[in-house]
């Protein structure tokens, strides 16, 4: 596991998502606001595992709900909490490992959700389900790059019933007072917007770039910062 690789010094650098080790790590169940998600975790991370929380990059990868922009338009939708209303009538479809997750128990109970269909499905499936009209809402990532690619919009979660999944920076115990491996990686913070990891992953997802040229395009973009 990464995770455990990192606190073992067999790797010095590490991204990982907050979301992941708060429920997974740290067995935490309650939601708190982001900026108090990050403080616990640091010091968690430190006085357990001696792990240095450097800081986020500046996007997160949180499961959500999407559906087709001109669907959320003609019914005048933005969040969960509106969508709830039209649920009984609608069709949802997650990937084989999403309903079985905490994050969909939170959310259905959060905003009281019953659907008249669920689906299950592969996830390179779903996002074509939607826009075609097969289903109408699909559990995403917020990062995933085809959300733009089909004219996606996530759903906000004014209940916070999902925790935060910001991807940040983890450095392993032997590293964590490391200046000049600090120092070059400091210009990464905060550095990656939504908009740009989703662009870098479609470009990735399509064919049309290798993982590796995605990676360096990205590079690229950070740079212009």
């Amino acid at each position: 596991m990464l995770f455990d690789a990192l606190a073992g010094n067999e790797i010095d650098v590490a991204v990982d998502y907050s979301g992941t080790i708060w429920a997974n790590r740290m067995n935490r169940t309650d939601v708190l606001a982001r900026d108090e998600v990050l403080r616990q975790m640091a010091r968690w991370l430190k006085e357990t595992h001696g792990i240095r929380m450097l800081g986020g990059l500046g996007f997160e990868n949180a499961y959500a709900l999407a559906m087709t922009r001109k669907k959320a338009q003609v019914l005048g939708i933005r969040s969960i909490a509106d969508f709830s209303r039209y649920a009984g009538a609608l069709t949802i479809a997650g990937d084989y490992e999403f309903f079985a997750r905490p994050e969909w128990t939170a959310i259905r109970n959060a905003y009281g959700l019953q659907f008249r269909a669920q689906r299950e499905m592969q996830p390179e499936f779903m996002v074509k389900a939607v826009a075609a009209g097969e289903v109408d809402v699909i559990s995403a990532y917020t990062s995933d790059g085809q959300l733009a690619a089909y004219d996606l919009v996530v759903l906000d979660d004014p209940r916070h019933a999902v925790p935060p999944y910001d991807a940040v920076l983890l450095l392993s115990p032997k590293r964590a007072k490391d200046e000049r491996l600090i120092a070059a990686l400091t210009p990464l913070l905060d550095a990656i917007p939504v908009t740009l990891m989703r662009e870098a992953n479609a470009r990735a997802a399509s064919g049309d770039s290798s993982a590796d040229e995605a990676a360096r395009w990205l590079g690229e973009r950070i740079g212009k910062k």
